[in-house]
């Protein structure tokens, strides 16, 4: 066995920086074949020891320390570091740095795209730019010059002076290197006031969802949050080489294409939504990330789970908050309830970590969320806006913890969070087992929690005609309620705690909860229940109880409810209610269960799917989507039942690309004769659009078609792909592991592909590369034949030479 490429780094380690730079003027002159940084930094003392600075991939091609050029024998330089003994308490020190990023695959610091150059350096991609103390609780005013032969030259903060071939930016606000950004593009733009969308050229009609959902997010944030905008100008720049969805660099947020372009014919519902969605959170993190900033990659929930709780209440305020919360759960517990039970489980947060890229989790953003969220409903609207106030006012300007933010919460508010803190600092998903008794007109609820010492946990509930939440605090508690008859209780209203939540429901209260309960989120969640033990305990044959409500549903006031509880609970949350996860008969009860409900609602199906066709132009608006969500849903399960025609039909005549996705993605899980000519006749209309080709391959990929590993492996060598992009490898590799019960063969191929695709992205880029190593988390709750061929799979990943230290932590996890 190989040793480990990295020792973890611990919180409890922490200690203020030795250093800190006041002022950074950067040169950055984008040459033919490489470029010159030269950066001249006006540095502190704060305690005692050499200077020490970060760097990664850099060629030093001098250093200056007041002036003075300093001889080889007067630092130290090593591969990660540059060390300079025996500083004065305050100096500049000047180095001049050759970079090739036009070579840089890994799409950290400064790297080149399709049509020019950009930068990414969060969480320590600047040290790739320059040599620097690379951490966030350093700040430091930022002037820069670009040089580069593009028509747009852009960096954080106001432009101050310009010439031909280069452009001078002054950021008026300190802020950590990995709020730096920088772009020398070809690039066309939109303009709105002070507002700027910037898109590849030809892309430009495709860009006015994107400056509509910047509006409006301005303008929430003011009215929920009293947050202005405090620029001087705004920018937004779209590119098709991004690792992750977009970064909020301080007034340069960059983004990957995929949530900035949309039109009806190439974007869909779900596309304009996401777009909404990440374009409000960039622009929410100018205050909860920018303005106020994490002291340390140990808080990245500090500005990630609040500004993704800000986020979602956007969504809510702006769409349905029904649906909005129950999409959020939906994905929780797909994604981050498994991470909490695998491998990769760590706190809110982590205590430890090798590589901080791989600690962008679901834990720390969703998570993290739901973290912020319980503070909300413990103190109510008006007092979690006294805590925010509070927290901007201390700490505006300042890298701080989430205790910070806590501690505000908790003096604004009066409410002790002390016991609440327990959240951010032990991991695993809460479980709250949960009996009743009813006697002489009292109904009385026991509560036991699996956390040891106990969180704080606030249980929301309503019983009879009592609501209100409760605030659990010990391990055991017993909470008492008048009733005049034995009342069916709704728990965990709101989903208001990430918890798992055991309650002995019989069908017949389910059923009352699915038509009756006045939660919306509940009704969704008894019928997540009823399908979940209809799939799991009864090989996937329904109750004609559960029929029955399932076809009032259809007939309700509000489609996108009603498609959000139609659509069956994902095979990954299934699974994670199995010991040992057989994923063949998992997914054939499910498909059962889909077949009997298309099957007994057909006539209900086929009448809703006529009923809510589309009469007008395309509106991404919430109720024209909902509505489509609904035929969409009704469509795939009418295609269940032999009616593939019907699905071709509206393939061949859809004229938005929600209604065209619906239909393609049901034919590909159909073995029917129009799969092939659908699938051929997409591509060769959208060939030239990158994002849709991205959604060929992915659509091909998640088909629960046999065969299915095969055609994914031919789509590597397809021109449609290209592993050296992140958007390709998600959309294939990442939709292909997420693929249940086909990744997860009993013939270990699935697992030998991965394991071959993440040595091969590793060579180019190690984050992408990890990511996609994730696909292994979960082997362990596997039969034994699966067991092993995953564990040679990994092992063959971890003993490979040169393995990255971000692929080398996963794997190593993921077999401990």
């Amino acid at each position: 066995m190989r040793e480990p490429q990295a020792k973890a780094i611990h919180l409890k380690d922490y200690a203020p920086p030795a250093f800190k730079v006041e002022t950074v003027e950067l040169d950055i002159d984008i040459r033919a074949d490489d470029a010159i940084v030269k950066a001249k930094l006006q540095i502190k003392r704060y305690a005692a020891g050499p200077l020490v600075l970060d760097g990664d991939e850099l060629e030093l091609q001098s250093v200056t320390l007041n002036g003075r050029l300093l001889g080889k024998k007067d630092f130290s330089l090593e591969a990660e570091k540059l060390t300079i003994a025996g500083v004065p308490d305050a100096f500049e020190l000047e180095t001049v740095t050759r970079i090739v990023p036009q070579k840089n695959t890994k799409l950290e610091g400064l790297y080149a795209t399709k049509n020019g150059f950009v930068t990414q350096c969060e969480a320590q991609g600047f040290r790739r730019i320059t040599w620097y103390i690379d951490r966030p609780d350093v700040m430091a005013k930022f002037t820069t010059t670009v040089r580069a032969r593009y028509p747009v030259l852009l960096s954080n903060g106001n432009l101050v002076a310009s010439g031909p071939g280069w452009a001078k930016f002054h950021d008026p606000f300190p802020k950590p290197c990995y709020l730096f950004a920088l772009v020398a593009a070809n690039l066309e733009v939109l303009r709105e006031k002070n507002l700027y969308v910037y898109v590849e050229p030809g892309k430009l009609d495709q860009a006015g969802w994107a400056m509509d959902c910047l509006k409006r997010a301005i303008a929430w944030d003011e009215k929920r949050f009293g947050l202005k905008l405090d620029l001087d100008e705004y920018r937004i720049v779209a590119v098709g080489d991004f690792n992750s969805g977009a970064m909020e660099n301080k007034g340069l947020n960059i983004f990957n294409t995929k949530y900035v372009l949309a039109c009806a014919e190439t974007a869909t519902d779900v596309d304009y939504l996401n777009i909404d969605r990440v374009v409000a959170h960039e622009y929410f993190h100018n205050w909860t990330g920018n303005r106020v900033t994490c002291r340390d990659w140990f808080q990245l929930s500090l500005k990630e789970g609040l500004t993704v709780f800000r986020d979602q209440e956007y969504g809510a305020d702006t769409y349905s908050r029904a649906v909005t919360r129950i999409q959020e759960v939906r994905s929780l517990r797909a994604a981050q309830f498994p991470e909490d039970a695998g491998p990769m489980a760590h706190p809110v947060r982590p205590q430890s970590y090798m590589e901080i890229r791989n600690f962008y989790t679901m834990t720390v953003y969703e998570k993290g969320a739901e973290v912020v969220r319980m503070q909300h409903a413990l103190l109510g609207e008006e007092k979690f806006q006294a805590g925010m106030r509070l927290y901007f006012k201390r700490h505006d300007g300042q890298a701080v913890t989430c205790d910070d933010f806590v501690q505000a919460m908790q003096d604004a508010s009066g409410v002790d969070l002390s016991q609440f803190r327990r959240w951010y600092d032990v991991a695993g998903t809460p479980v709250l087992d949960v009996s009743s008794s009813f006697e002489k007109n009292l109904f009385t609820l026991r509560v036991k929690q699996s956390m040891n010492p106990p969180f704080h946990i606030p249980f929301a509930v309503k019983i009879g005609g009592e609501e209100k939440v409760l605030s659990l605090k010990k391990s055991a508690e017993e909470f008492v309620f008048r009733a005049k008859e034995k009342p069916v209780p709704s728990l965990l209203r709101g989903f208001s705690a990430p918890v798992i939540l055991n309650y002995p429901y019989t069908e017949d209260e389910l059923l009352h909860l699915m038509a009756k309960d006045d939660d919306a989120f509940n009704r969704w969640e008894a019928a997540q229940r009823l399908a979940t033990t209809t799939i799991l305990e009864k090989d996937g044959v329904p109750s004609p109880a559960f029929l029955a409500a399932a076809k009032n549903v259809l007939g309700g006031p509000d489609p996108a409810f009603a498609a959000e509880v139609l659509s069956l609970p994902a095979e990954t949350f299934l699974a994670e209610q199995m010991a040992v996860v057989d994923p063949d008969r998992l997914h054939a009860n499910r498909n059962s269960l889909r077949r009997a409900l298309a099957s007994c609602l057909k006539e209900q199906l086929r009448n809703c799917y006529e009923r809510l066709k589309s009469k007008g132009p395309y509106s991404p608006d919430a109720e024209s989507s909902g509505k489509r969500s609904l035929k969409n849903l009704c469509l795939s399960y009418l295609g269940e039942i032999g009616m593939s025609a019907l699905v071709h039909e509206q393939f061949k005549g859809a004229d938005n690309m929600t209604d065209a996705m619906a239909a393609l993605t049901t034919l590909a899980n159909l073995d029917c004769p129009e799969r092939q000519p659908a699938l051929e006749a997409f591509y060769a209309k959208w060939k030239d659009e990158p994002l849709v080709v991205d959604k060929w391959l992915a659509v091909q990929a998640s088909s629960r078609l046999p065969g299915t590993l095969s055609r994914v492996n031919a789509l590597l060598g397809h021109a449609a792909f290209d592993l050296k992009i992140p958007n390709k490898v998600y959309a294939l590799i990442r939709t292909f592991c997420a693929n249940h019960v086909r990744f997860h063969a009993a013939d270990g191929t699935g697992y030998d592909f991965l394991a071959a695709q993440v040595l091969a992205l590793d060579k180019l880029n190690p984050q992408v590369a990890a990511r996609m190593a994730r696909g292994f988390d979960r082997w362990k709750k596997f039969d034994a034949q699966r067991k092993a061929r995953a564990r040679a799979a990994l092992e063959r990943v971890r003993d490979a030479e040169g393995l990255s230290r971000d692929v080398a932590e996963i794997v190593g996890k993921a077999l401990a």
